[in-house]
């Protein structure tokens, strides 16, 4: 997931604390620079080495410097304002391995597209923002005055989306994101999914697009379930039919998402069961984001870790790689 957000390097600067814990973090050019989940890189080697190949591009763009230059299967860089400082605080992801990587395959086709569908390809062409903004504000509306988009092109993506809500729609947002090629067709496709989330298939196939090759239908898919997390449409949801798209996310396929996609399981109260299969089977990015000192990283791993071992051993990242590896503290096997 190259296109937009490691080309361009888009950063959220939000409110953040630090936590005690065992990531990798050293001083960069705009304050602390933490590293999760590297195996093989040190983190001051991997620092050196951006800084040399980028030495003129902000280092909260270096993702793709990861991906491009330094063989990384996946990377992300997120920035967060530090309470109290002027500092900026950047995690950077990286996954070395490249074996637990699985974007989702693509169609090769074009569909032809009903007049309102073809009206959302083309602000999703010409204004993805919006579409965007349209999209995390979907089921909670009332929020939009916060977003900074122009509340009438608003409206006009809400209308449109809206307008795509009978079954007949819901059946064609499938087909398009299983046969279309087309980037922007896959776009709109996640987007009308929002209007079906009654149903445990659409939240599963927002996971899904969450995996999508092109950043920018990822990043709807994203933008939708950070709303519907927050909304009155939250749920349980039955994930056990996702569990292929739900290991690439545990694998590293979009680490710029893997937090969210830890916070839809716990909102969503995943099986415990299903949720201990997920993370013995691909234990080592949760475990470095339970291991990181930034709090926004660590915790969501570690909410994900208690909801599904019904165990709360806090920060204490040993214990938590014991309960994963199937032992109590006194040897036994965990349900013995």
């Amino acid at each position: 997931m190259r296109s937009l957000r490691t080309a361009l390097g888009v950063v959220a600067l939000l409110v953040a604390t630090a936590s005690p814990g065992l990531g990798q973090v050293i001083e960069g050019p705009d304050g602390p620079v933490e590293f999760v989940g590297l195996k093989e890189w040190d983190a001051r080697d991997l620092f050196d080495a951006i800084q040399e190949l980028a030495p003129d591009q902000p280092f909260h763009a270096c993702a793709a410097v990861m991906e491009m230059e330094l063989g990384f299967a996946e990377a992300a860089a997120m920035s967060y304002r530090t309470v109290g400082s002027d500092d900026v605080y950047t995690v950077v992801v990286g996954v070395e391995d490249s074996a637990h990587v699985r974007p989702r395959a693509i169609g090769s086709e074009t569909l032809p597209l009903p007049d309102t569908w073809q009206t959302l390809k083309t602000v999703a062409e010409e204004d993805s923002y919006t579409l965007s903004s349209a999209a995390r504000t979907l089921h909670s509306r009332a929020a939009a005055e916060w977003i900074g988009s122009d509340p009438d092109a608003l409206a006009e993506v809400w209308a449109l989306v809206d307008g795509a809500s009978s079954q007949e729609d819901r059946r064609f947002a499938r087909e398009l994101l299983a046969r279309d090629a087309s980037r922007s067709a896959r776009e709109i496709a996640t987007l009308v999914l929002g209007n079906f989330v009654d149903r445990d298939a659409s939240w599963r196939g927002l996971v899904l697009s969450m995996t999508d090759p092109e950043d920018r239908v990822a990043a709807v898919a994203g933008s939708l379930l950070q709303g519907l997390i927050y909304s009155d449409r939250r749920r349980p949801v039955d994930w056990s039919q996702a569990r292929e798209p739900l290991l690439a996310h545990f694998g590293g396929t979009n680490p710029w998402s893997f937090d969210l996609v830890l916070r839809v399981l716990v909102a969503t109260e995943v099986d415990p069961e299903f949720g201990r299969q997920l993370a013995r089977e691909r234990p080592d990015l949760l475990l470095a984001y339970a291991g990181a000192e930034h709090r926004g990283t660590q915790a969501p791993a570690i909410a994900f870790l208690m909801a599904i071992s019904g165990e709360d051993f806090g920060t204490d990242l040993e214990a938590w790689t014991t309960w994963l590896n199937g032992r109590s503290d006194s040897g036994r096997s965990v349900g013995e």
